[in-house]
């Protein structure tokens, strides 16, 4: 339930209340309440602070102008400071500063800060959703500001989770499409702190301070945008896509494949990906489960083809399938007019915040990495050597790299559980010749190939013209 209207009629219930004890015991705080154009109403509900003809609400300096009637009548009284002059520090000059917790009407125009009728938080003249308008409460700091902790002036902290309207525009911040008012959107790639709490979203567990944390909330910076869909946005520890080669049955041509991916949300939403190349047109039926949930049609010819299908629970893309099952776990096949062509089992995505986390700067979730010697044939000189590295992350495997050193040059074959997987060029590199090959589940470097293979554990060689060189086997865990 949002306290928007609860807080808004205590507001102004207090305001009153405010009101009628200041107006009730005038003479008795006629000298401690600030009254600065000496009509006997303290410049807390006095609607003219300076006297000057202009109402709170419509005057550029609220706390300064030239009086026109009272003991000051004709002269210049107060400040001549705007403000929206960051110098001006009181703008209704009741005593209390524009950013303490006890400042309710910053301009002093008689409505709270937080009221849904107060759009001039700071008596600027320029509205609170106005494109020019960077800071709202007029406390001198911008509304982008990391140290502004308090965008609308309502006392309310911008992290608190009774605050739900960040900016004071009248529109809750779960349907605000500028949440902190800076003007540059709630996207990630406009806005890097969607809140304005001075936390950055990568960081910040409620990216959007709409009182949902990240993992419960679909829309995290709240642009509308779903988080499966959003392409800025930043994946929960738990919400890392997982991908698999499902292993060739003696049906599947040589050099086909078959992939599964699945990613799932922190809100329990489901994607399932699978792919296939050059297993022959048509259409296959993908099985988990021993229940039909969708076919993967294979387009092409007998030597190429490929396809993609893309299931997502409750899915709202014409272009998904929708998934009725939790297929996490589960075995998987794919099947064309009775015959198996793959098999496998849907991988397990990483279940519940926190986790190792990634070390090495790059996006593939990778956290230890462990590193494993080859064994050389015998004859090779003692500076030969070749390794494997193994990197770990929160949902297994997320690279793998093959190295060499001090053998002839030329290419090599990498094979994996007796596939070749790769060519290792070795090359004179400055004082010996090297050679290296790397992979990753999610290519992003000069040179990485897709880790589209089972590594862990498995056997590893590294070949020339039917010889072996090296010989070992992959790490099989952290």
């Amino acid at each position: 339930m949002k306290l928007t209207s609860f807080m808004t009629r205590s507001a102004g219930l207090r305001w009153i209340a405010a009101a009628g004890l200041a107006l009730g015991t005038l003479t008795a705080n006629a000298k401690s309440a600030p009254d600065l154009d000496g009509d006997g109403i303290p410049n807390i509900v006095d609607p003219d602070i300076d006297n000057d003809g202009i109402p709170n609400a419509l005057d550029d300096n609220v706390d300064g102008g030239i009086a026109k009637t009272g003991p000051f009548a004709g002269q210049y009284i107060g400040d001549h400071i705007n403000n929206d002059n960051p110098a001006e520090k009181d703008i209704d000059d009741d005593g209390q500063a524009d950013d303490s917790l006890g400042e309710t009407d910053v301009d002093g125009d008689g409505k709270t800060d937080d009221h849904p009728s107060e759009d001039d938080i700071d008596g600027d003249r320029r509205k609170d959703d106005d494109a020019s308008e960077m800071d709202i409460d007029g406390d001198g700091r911008n509304d982008d500001n990391p140290s502004e902790d308090d965008i609308d002036g309502d006392s309310l902290d911008d992290d608190d989770l009774m605050e739900d309207d960040i900016d004071g525009d009248s529109r809750s911040d779960g349907i605000d499409d500028d949440i902190d008012g800076d003007n540059r959107g709630n996207s990630g790639d406009l806005d890097d702190d969607t809140d304005g709490d001075g936390v950055l979203n990568g960081d910040d567990d409620d990216s959007d301070g709409d009182g949902l944390s990240n993992r419960d909330d679909d829309d995290d910076d709240n642009d509308g945008d779903t988080d499966e869909d959003d392409l800025d946005h930043h994946n929960e520890d738990d919400e890392m896509e997982v991908q698999v080669s499902l292993s060739p049955t003696t049906n599947a041509p040589n050099g086909s494949r078959c992939r599964v991916k699945i990613q799932k949300m922190a809100t329990g939403k489901i994607e399932l990906d699978v792919d296939g190349r050059d297993i022959g047109p048509g259409s296959y039926d993908i099985i988990v489960d021993g229940q039909v949930i969708g076919q993967l049609l294979m387009v092409g010819d007998a030597e190429e083809s490929e396809g993609e299908v893309e299931f997502e629970t409750n899915a709202n893309d014409e272009d998904e399938i929708n998934l009725t099952i939790d297929p996490i776990g589960l075995p998987v096949e794919l099947v064309k007019d009775g015959v198996v062509y793959f098999t496998g089992i849907v991988p397990t995505p990483p279940d519940g915040p926190g986790g190792t986390g990634d070390d090495n700067g790059d996006d593939n979730g990778g956290g230890d990495s462990v590193t494993a010697a080859l064994d050389k044939m015998p004859g090779l000189g003692p500076e030969a050597s070749g390794e494997v590295q193994v990197q770990f992350g929160l949902a297994g495997v997320a690279g793998f790299e093959v190295e060499v050193e001090a053998i002839p040059e030329g290419d090599y074959q990498l094979v994996v559980s007796g596939t070749t997987r790769g060519t290792l060029t070795v090359a004179l590199d400055v004082d010996k010749t090297r050679g290296k090959l790397r992979f990753e589940v999610i290519p992003d470097g000069a040179g990485e190939l897709p880790l589209d293979f089972e590594v862990a554990g498995h056997p590893v060689s590294i070949a020339k013209d039917g010889t072996i060189w090296f010989s070992g086997t992959v790490p099989a865990a952290p």
